[in-house]
């Protein structure tokens, strides 16, 4: 049987995630880390320059040159392995699911934990697409057409809504209240741009 993925939003603050590996992969991994807040610690025999750059701007990232060793993977939340060595990568996934810890390994999808995804933020809302690893080239054209489709400069509206929204709830705490407010403004719209004789 063909089990469906659990789509979740994980809460990576002061979590410790290990990278292992210094190519393309790891600097994808290291961009959708970004602004998690979490404690990221890369080991790798040798680092691209892409990634070396993309490091230097985050002193407060570990960085060992170095291959890794067993002990690396303790008292980690989540490991993401991808060196070009299919072997490192496999022994390693192997003693992260002994330990307990979840493991993405990049080339070898059937057998990870999870699966990154490629987001899409606009303002606070923000849009993940997967293909469980099978087809990251579809992930990354339909994240394009996301962003095509909206435009930046509907993100600040966006925040403008939800900002809205948030005042409302502390100026009308009744839920009935709030509600026929909304469906007002909501009417008042539709009757001054939408409505059609």
């Amino acid at each position: 049987m063909n089990f469906k993925k659990y789509p979740i939003f994980l809460n990576l603050e002061n979590k410790n995630i290990l990278i292992v590996g210094g190519g393309n992969a790891c600097l994808e991994k290291l961009v959708g880390l970004e602004f998690t807040g979490a404690n990221l610690h890369v080991i790798s025999i040798d680092f691209s320059e892409e990634v070396k750059t993309f490091l230097n701007k985050y002193p407060n990232i570990k960085v060992e040159k170095r291959a890794i060793k067993e002990e690396d993977l303790n008292h980690r939340e989540i490991i993401f392995l991808a060196t070009s060595d299919p072997d490192t990568n496999r022994n390693f996934r192997k003693i992260g699911k002994e330990k307990g810890i979840w493991v993405n390994s990049v080339d070898d999808p059937k057998n990870c934990d999870l699966y990154s995804s490629s987001t899409v933020s606009i303002g606070p809302v923000q849009f993940a697409i997967s293909t469980d690893g099978k087809f990251a080239g579809v992930s990354s054209t339909l994240r394009k057409l996301f962003e095509e489709i909206i435009p930046e400069e509907d993100h600040e509206l966006m925040e403008t809504l939800f900002e809205m929204r948030r005042n409302l709830k502390e100026i009308l705490p009744d839920n009935t209240e709030r509600r026929k407010v909304l469906k007002e403004i909501v009417h008042n719209l539709n009757s001054k741009y939408f409505h059609r004789d």
